[in-house]
């Protein structure tokens, strides 16, 4: 299942999030954009659930509902 994305809403620093809209899913998807110790720009991804970062960089995670313990 693909997810279905949020409009992006933009941070004035260049970074841009969005969220899985899928019920069970709510995965963030978050841009980034910095200055590396070169000065080179360096763009990377980060994906979250909650408070808890899943992954950086690589492919985008699958779309899946994930329970919450009670």
């Amino acid at each position: 299942m693909k997810h279905s994305w949020s409009e992006k809403t933009r941070q004035p620093n260049g970074d841009s999030r969005k969220i899985c809209t899928r019920e069970g899913c709510e995965i963030v998807c978050v841009s980034c954009h910095r200055i590396d110790d070169h000065g080179r720009q360096d763009h990377f991804r980060e994906w979250w659930r909650g408070s808890e970062k899943i992954q950086i960089g690589g492919n985008t995670p699958v779309c899946e509902v994930v329970e919450v313990p009670a």
